[in-house]
């Protein structure tokens, strides 16, 4: 820097630029003159513009199909980083050649074939597909010394529709629960409220993989952890077994067997003479009710109507008429010539949702629809413990998906028009297992607590809370 000192006052002051040559200083030869600031921020910015240009060309190269699996070349000026993908790009193979990095190094999962065929329709394919090829153990993912022989047995009598019915399925999950209770040893570092649920917890996932559980089933396995978890440490083991074996045979005592007798009065008392009365499909509830008001010597005849693939009121219509009630049986696409001579109509349902929709068999909303048409009151039977916090609305979110092959059972296979369905890609088969009644179509639904209508779902489940 030049400066010029005053010789006058003493003080610094700037001037004029003075060059080189009048302060006597000399440049060596190739040397240049040190940049000024604005000459490098014009080089930086030089830069900055040549590598957006860049990152601009490689989305122009990947969104055209281009760029995948070419690396990304640094900018002009920029030292290149050594990757990781550059190292094994430049190792050679075992056979010698340069190994290949255009496709990528993670192995993708293999997409299992759909044993199915083409049978998954796009609106429900949150729901999973029944395949009757594939037996209920083979989807385990962990060793079967955590899973009970009596969970396993349960597990294939569900998948198999041996066991069928909500009230039938909560009973076999009780009994299973108590065999895995009384041939449970909790070991000696842990307490049993802490270590018994975990134990359990494989078993319920295994019944869940072989086929979506019931509201009853999902209550009862709410029920018996709590009482689980509300065992108290200064019991010893086997007092502690007592305790949790009373309590799955007061669930089964109080909220089935009980809750059903009690139903039953309630439900016989509304049975008049001359009465005709409609049922659909098979539910053991229902049959009760009636087989306790022939032993009244109620004079009533029954409409049984039955819908495909399984056809269960064909039992239920065996059964009445080998007490004596006269039958009459149908199928479902002629409920509206018959709605006309019924009096009452008389369902079963599976689970009583919080919005008061009652979800029971596929067909249960039709006969609703049709008997609200007619002015036919529609009289649910429920128990309290089916009762559920779910809200829903529609047949779609929450459901099931049974065998399609199912539905050609009654059908011959060689001249129906849908027997190579599989291989069709424009046929499907869906086999729905429950849908929603709207609560406007029932006219009241009878529980073991009191004659409700279905909006009260709410308070009978805040109820159930406050009893918890």
């Amino acid at each position: 820097k030049a400066v010029v000192s005053t010789q006058s006052t003493g003080n610094l002051r700037m001037t004029e630029p003075i060059s080189t040559e009048q302060v006597g200083v000399s440049l060596k030869e190739g040397e240049q003159p040190p940049k000024t600031k604005a000459q490098l921020k014009a080089e930086r910015r030089a830069i900055q513009e040549a590598q957006r240009a860049a990152k601009q060309k490689l989305k122009e190269q990947q969104a055209q199909g281009g760029g995948a699996g070419k690396q990304k070349q640094p900018p002009t000026g920029a030292k290149p980083a050594a990757t990781k993908s550059a190292a094994i790009a430049t190792k050679p193979s075992a056979k010698g050649k340069p190994a290949d990095v255009s496709k990528p190094t993670t192995k993708q999962p293999d997409k299992q074939p759909d044993s199915c065929g083409s049978g998954r329709v796009e609106i429900l394919s949150h729901l999973k597909l029944y395949d009757r090829n594939i037996p209920p153990t083979q989807a385990l993912s962990y060793t079967s010394s955590k899973i009970h022989p009596a969970f396993v047995k349960l597990g294939v009598q569900m998948a198999r529709d041996i066991i069928v019915g909500s009230n039938a399925r909560c009973a076999a999950l009780i009994c299973a629960v108590k065999t895995f209770i009384e041939d449970y040893n909790c070991p000696k570092t842990k307490e049993i409220r802490s270590h018994l649920n975990i134990a359990l917890k494989p078993c319920f996932s295994y019944l869940a993989q072989c086929r979506m559980m019931s509201v009853s089933m999902e209550n009862f396995i709410k029920h018996i952890k709590l009482q689980i978890t509300k065992t108290s440490p200064d019991l010893s083991d086997n007092e502690a077994k007592e305790e949790l074996l009373f309590e799955c045979e007061n669930f089964f005592k109080e909220n089935i067997y009980l809750a059903g007798k009690s139903i039953s009065e309630k439900a016989v008392a509304r049975i008049v003479n001359g009465d005709m009365i409609l049922i659909y499909k098979k539910s053991q509830l229902i049959l009760h009710i009636l087989l306790e008001a022939k032993r009244q010597r109620k004079q009533f005849k029954v409409m049984v109507v039955d819908s495909r693939p399984d056809l269960t009121g064909v039992a239920s219509c065996e059964r009445l008429t080998a007490a004596g009630i006269p039958c009459s049986y149908v199928y479902i696409n002629s409920c509206t010539y018959i709605m006309k001579k019924v009096t009452k109509v008389l369902l079963a349902s599976d689970a009583l949702l919080a919005n008061g929709y009652v979800l029971g068999p596929v067909g249960t909303a039709m006969i609703g629809l049709i008997a609200s048409n007619y002015n036919t009151p529609v009289i649910v039977c429920c128990e309290t413990y089916k009762f559920s916090e779910r809200v829903q609305t529609d047949s779609i979110l929450y459901n099931e998906l049974a065998d399609p092959d199912s539905m050609l059972k009654t059908l011959n296979a060689d001249d129906s028009l849908v027997a190579g369905w599989r291989e069709s890609p424009n046929t499907r088969l869906v086999n729905l297992v429950y849908d929603t009644t709207p609560p406007a179509l029932v006219s009241i639904v009878i529980t073991e607590i009191a004659e409700l209508p279905c909006t009260s779902a709410p308070v009978v489940l805040r109820r159930g809370a406050v009893k918890l």
